[in-house]
């Protein structure tokens, strides 16, 4: 089987490269030859097809057509993930960090290109792996409305959005709401821990879960004024306030040690609130040069209780608080050689969690970051080329414990067509990267009857360094990448456990020898019938090395998915598949489930209905494993989940729009601060 696929691959590839007309656009600094997939040194420019977009109801329905390599697109449950442990996938919407309002209200029909960006500079900042930006044209004169409706047959959950927009002249009033509900009860952990002990004793426990519930409710809103005039100027302001409420979860397990078996129970309830004031202005100086500024104000209140009653009772409830100032300034000059641009990122916060019950801790955490950063872009002959530098200043104070780290980012990618169809890139990158909020407080939370969960506060940031070597064949039907990729973390935060002398097992994380990683990748995309039907794949040997200060882990990976889209009229057809992401990081090792996705669509009027079928034909999927390989403890964890298995859920969108035109906007900017710093 594998023959034969590596030999229809290397077929498709001789066809194309044989048979293609020469049909050449220049745009800016990069050759199209009449695909729909531009290779540029940070990643793809993507002209979505008129059949992809007309069988799109939303900007997720839109990417997940697009198939883009190790990215899973769950365009029901409203989620866009990176396989594997790689960092954050930043969605963009002219430029704008895009919420997931703002994909759902979005009319695919307006979408000009996506910018799939796979080595995102040092603008964006660290810990960001690739940022998908929308480009999209601005209406004019009109309004839409519409509604957005998912609901699951099989389980209960739904998520229900509506959206309203109206512009006159150059301004344009919206309103999103979106309300989500869930309640599963089909999650089930068995988990088998061997604790060794200071006799040199082993002590097994075996947790299964018996009964386990998870129950949400969800109310998001947003206001949105946008005055815009495309040639000189954009302001946007913006209030929103996400409310989400767990009113009860609880989990049942049965224990089984050496003593026999217990009954065990976990209880949680909470609630949070973050309400959120963003505004943002663009103005074009001059043919070439631009300022952006975006300002945003976010407060988080969270509200959590917790209940655990293995071995003995215990119970803390935290009461959270944030406040964040966020802005940021971008200066850019666009030149006929090279795009320079520079950027002034900063952030102030105070984050204030009191600990009460049996965890009795009030942190009280001033923090402050200034990130510079500026960035060349252009090309020299044919010699593309992107070289930046990031300089960050990050400041803590808790209780006596004061930081100043100053950190550098110097970035280089460079590249360079070998022939008509292939290209080379090379990509080398020096980062450092801290710590959760949450880890470098000094509470401690138990986990279970033997397990406690610890902070440092004397955790550092850590150096990093990337290099990549990317071989690219792009054809106006095939398109193909090879990366090599190897990435080295010197003293990083990693995983420490140790053992009491009355045999409790601390976790907490230190800065220790190394974290390594490399990994071969390949993936393809070929359109077998323009317009109607594409098939992708990717596929991958991924390899990490872990060095502690008293451990050595080593793990080799394998991971393939793959993907079709069949369009045929108003009926549009597509299939997902991978086998999960397999890493190791410390001393854990974690494989997602491997997932598969049915969705199957018709266009009615001013109606979409759509079916889609989750983890078809499995009735108790595995959604995670994981495993811990400590000399003191070793853990093996299974979680299944029959809520997922077979789902099938049904969407009905319909959206009415009139006298909208339509013209170029971009906004480029926008942020938003989600971390509450409280220790799980």
């Amino acid at each position: 089987m594998k023959r034969h696929f590596i030999f229809m691959m290397m077929t498709m590839v001789a066809l194309n490269a044989t048979g293609q007309e020469d049909k050449s656009v220049q745009l800016k600094d990069v050759t199209v030859e009449a695909a729909r997939i531009v290779n540029k040194a940070d990643g793809q420019l993507i002209m979505p097809s008129e059949a992809q977009k007309k069988a799109s109801v939303n900007g997720y329905g839109l990417l997940a057509k697009l198939a883009l390599p190790t990215i899973r697109v769950n365009e029901m449950m409203h989620s866009i993930t990176a396989l594997g442990n790689q960092g954050e996938v930043q969605i963009r919407l002219n430029g704008a960090l895009a919420t997931s309002k703002d994909l759902l209200a979005l009319d695919p029909k307006t979408v000009k290109n996506i910018d799939f960006i796979d080595n995102p500079g040092v603008r964006y900042g660290t810990e960001i792996a690739y940022v998908i930006n929308i480009h999209t044209r601005k209406g004019n004169e009109g309004y839409v409305v519409g509604v957005n409706l998912v609901n699951a047959l099989t389980t209960k959950h739904s998520d229900e959005t509506a959206y309203f927009k109206l512009n006159h002249k150059n301004s344009e009033f919206g309103f999103t709401y979106d309300f989500n509900f869930q309640d599963f009860r089909g999650d089930r952990f068995d988990t088998t821990t061997r604790y060794l002990l200071n006799d040199n004793t082993y002590y097994n426990i075996e947790r299964k879960d018996v009964g386990r519930r998870s129950r949400s409710f969800e109310n998001q809103f947003e206001f949105k004024y946008i005055l815009a005039d495309s040639a000189t100027y954009v302001f946007q302001a913006s209030l929103s306030n996400d409310l989400n409420h767990h009113p009860g979860d609880f989990v049942n397990q049965k224990m089984i040690d050496e003593m026999g078996d217990f009954s065990t129970s976990q209880l949680s309830h909470g609630k949070t609130q973050s309400p959120i004031l963003d505004l943002y202005f663009f103005h074009q100086l001059g043919a070439h040069q631009s300022l952006t500024a975006n300002v945003v104000g976010t407060h988080i209140g969270t509200d959590e209780y917790n209940y655990n009653d293995e071995g003995t009772p215990y119970a803390y409830s935290v009461d959270g608080k944030t406040w964040s100032l966020l802005t940021e300034t971008i200066y850019e000059n666009r030149l006929k050689p090279f795009t320079l641009s520079f950027g002034l990122k900063t952030l102030l916060k105070y984050t204030s969690n009191a600990y009460m019950g049996d965890v009795n801790s009030l942190n009280g955490l001033h923090n402050s970051n200034l990130y510079l950063f500026g960035e060349l872009k252009g090309k020299l002959s044919k010699l593309g080329y992107v070289a930046g530098l990031g300089v960050s200043n990050q400041r803590y104070s808790q209780e006596g414990h004061h930081y100043n780290f100053w950190m550098f980012r110097p970035k280089l990618t460079l590249s360079y067509p070998l022939l008509k169809y292939l290209r080379l890139r090379y990509m080398i990158e020096f980062y450092e990267h801290v710590s959760q909020v949450a880890m470098i407080s000094d509470t401690r939370i138990r986990t279970n009857k033997m397990e406690w969960t610890v902070g440092n506060p004397n955790i550092n940031p850590n150096p990093c360094m990337e290099q990549q070597l990317r071989l690219s064949y792009v054809t106006p039907r095939l398109t193909n990448n090879v990366d090599v990729v190897y990435r080295q973390h010197h003293n990083p935060n990693m995983a420490s456990y140790s053992r009491t002398d009355d045999n409790q097992f601390l976790y907490t994380q230190r800065n220790q020898r190394h974290i390594n990683m490399f990994y071969v990748q390949d993936d393809t995309r070929y359109d077998l019938i323009p317009e109607h039907l594409s098939l992708s794949f990717y596929g991958g040997i991924y390899r990490y090395f872990n060095r502690g200060d008293d451990y050595n882990h080593t793990l080799t990976a394998y991971n393939i998915g793959s993907s079709m889209e069949a369009f045929l009229g108003r009926w549009t057809f597509s299939a997902t598949a991978d086998n999960g992401w397999k890493f190791m990081e410390g001393e854990t090792w974690h494989h997602q489930g491997a997932a598969s996705y049915l969705t199957a669509s018709c266009h009615i009027g001013q109606c979409d209905l759509s079916l889609f079928w989750q983890m078809p034909f499995q009735k108790n999927p595995k959604m995670n494993e994981d495993g811990l390989v400590n000399q003191y403890l070793q853990r093996h964890l299974t979680m299944r989940e029959t809520d997922y298995g077979n789902m099938v859920m049904i969407r009905l969108a319909w959206k009415l729009s009139h006298g909208r035109k339509y013209k170029t906007i971009e906004k480029r900017l926008q942020n938003k601060d989600t971390q509450t710093g409280i220790l799980q």
